[in-house]
């Protein structure tokens, strides 16, 4: 967005004092985008500014010309017909003047240097849900209480990541391998029977009350600001694209280790919880947990929750898929900044492997670091789509239930995608219905902006049958074939049928193997081969 320079007073309101001082309208800008931090206080913002500084800003925060002064003061003295801007810290609020250009909640400004270069720097503000913004504001409304309670989401990592985990999901397989539940279903001699056990187990975790939590459950502390860490980091996306480098958020930030999760720290915790559930059973099996010895039963509490703990601590320091440790990954999506291979992040010891791009499994990882490793950073992400699988609200990425079923209604009965039994699977009483869509996400027949050949579309639905076919245990190399074969129709030319052909013919031999892939891959293949009949139609052919 372009803006009209204008000079602004500002004043920065914290629990006992205020700065005032009269800035340039990029400066200003930019200490508006700071607050999309949530900073506490004004040494917040001073170790936040160098994820949003330009050339065109002071080098350090702490030089800009803002004085202490009396907030009674400074607003008996302040011309209500000028430009101001006020950032409330305290109570978390800003408040523009009627003569201020007015600013978004979510916004993005380019800002372009004077040189011969004309260097870009994006800059994006993206307010917490619980800041209020007050455009067009009067100046006896900066003295008045905010217009809504203030209510800010906070996490207990400790919690969710430490003892309470282990001794939580201990004592649940515990209680199962030692009922007749668990003899009856074999699942001690098959790993794929284990399955339902291990969707209830990782469910009731997150789902149960906990009086340490004062009544909540643990999934309450995942959902409190996902799409609000999300666009940050989007934000930051945008600006490692124009200088090639990012600048974390401070450890020693304001509520740091209570702040909310994003999308790639609450996938990642999804993927531990598996991990540790599914170690478990194969614990319990070894040690004859199934044989029911009250007295052992102490015992054997301790070791599986002390193996849980070493578990979990091997998987988060090993490569994930073939990329970065999810210790990294979590780190990262914690800071605040994108992974980008190639792209050194300021304040953090490590960098993202430049191994996943080309390890990793998912159809659209792989597409991006072709396109990407022509076009500067390759960045690679966790979009979380797995949560989805089984169908259930505990393990999705809605913060709401309410939000959840409004989404299972648009994506109808065949919304919900199981990977075993899920509280919304059809019963043997009733029928799957034959028009409902085959899909989990949204699919569109018209190509995604910038993507005119429409291959990314069609690899967010080999993405999905990806995922399905890791979850039924497929070999690895049966999945990388997949994408190998996808990768070569997507370099061939239209009008040449043989690379269509074979992916074709690949995904009806592995829905023979895997028939929860039937539905998915006839309509790819239909979609397959409408597009080369539509090639050849263009290019003449008889």
């Amino acid at each position: 967005m372009d803006r009209e320079y204008q000079a602004v007073e500002v004043i920065i309101v914290e629990a006992h004092t205020c700065r005032w001082g009269v800035l340039n309208d990029d400066t200003a800008l930019t200490l508006i985008a700071v607050t999309s931090e949530d900073p506490s206080d004004w040494d917040d913002m001073v170790a936040c500014w160098d994820r949003y500084r330009s050339p065109l800003v002071e080098e350090f925060a702490a030089n800009l010309p803002l004085a202490e002064k009396n907030l009674h003061e400074v607003l008996a003295l302040l011309d209500p017909h000028a430009a101001w801007v006020v950032i409330d810290l305290e109570q978390k609020r800003v408040l523009m003047g009627q003569q201020y250009q007015p600013v978004q909640r979510d916004d993005t400004f380019n800002l372009v240097t004077d040189d011969e270069e004309g260097q870009r720097w994006s800059l994006s503000i993206h307010l917490p849900p619980w800041w209020e913004l007050c455009v067009d504001a009067d100046v006896a409304q900066v003295e008045r209480p905010r217009e809504a309670p203030l209510s800010v989401p906070r996490t207990d990592r400790e919690l969710l990541y430490g003892d309470a985990l282990h001794q939580d999901l201990t004592t649940r397989m515990l209680d199962i391998v030692e009922s007749p539940e668990w003899k009856t279903s074999g699942a001690a001699d098959d790993e794929s029977r284990r399955y339902p056990f291990t969707v209830r187990v990782h469910r009731e975790w997150l789902m149960t009350p906990r009086d340490d939590l004062d009544g909540r459950s643990p999934r309450d502390l995942l959902h409190g600001g996902r799409e609000w860490i999300d666009r940050i980091i989007w934000g930051q996306q945008l600006r490692c694209q124009d200088v090639g480098e990012t600048v974390a958020l401070p450890t020693d930030f304001t509520n740091f280790d209570q702040a909310p999760l994003g999308t790639e720290e609450i996938a990642t915790y999804f993927d531990l919880c598996r991990t540790l559930i599914e170690m478990g059973w194969v614990w319990c099996v070894h040690a004859g947990a199934a044989v029911p010895n009250p007295k052992l039963r102490p015992r054997r509490q301790s070791d599986l929750a002390e193996l849980l703990a070493l578990v979990q601590n091997e998987w988060m320091d090993a490569p994930f898929e073939g990329g970065s440790p999810p210790r990294f990954i979590i780190e990262a999506n914690r800071r605040r900044v994108p992974r980008a291979v190639g792209a050194p992040i300021a304040g953090m010891d490590g960098n993202e492997s430049a191994e996943h791009a080309f390890d990793c499994d998912c159809p659209i990882c792989i597409m991006m670091a072709e396109e990407g490793a022509e076009q500067g950073p390759t960045f690679v992400g966790i979009d979380g789509h797995h949560l989805e699988l089984d169908g259930e609200f505990a393990f999705s990425l809605c913060a709401t239930r309410e939000e959840w079923e409004e989404e299972q209604r648009g994506f109808g009965p065949a919304g919900s995608t199981t990977r075993g039994e899920s509280e919304t699977a059809p019963t043997d009483a009733e029928e799957p219905d034959p028009f409902a869509p085959v899909w989990s996400g949204v699919v569109s027949d018209e190509p995604l902006p910038g993507d005119s050949q429409g291959h990314m579309g069609l690899a967010f639905m080999m993405a999905e049958i990806v995922g399905l076919l890791q979850t039924a245990g497929a070999e690895t190399s049966e999945i990388k074939e997949l994408n190998e074969r996808f990768v070569e129709f997507r370099h061939e030319r239209p009008t040449l049928t043989t690379a269509t052909v074979l992916l074709t013919e690949y995904l009806e031999e592995l829905s023979e193997r895997y028939p929860q892939l039937v539905s998915r891959a006839a309509d790819l293949q239909s979609r397959l081969y409408e597009r080369l009949y539509a090639a050849d139609e263009s290019e003449g052919a008889p």
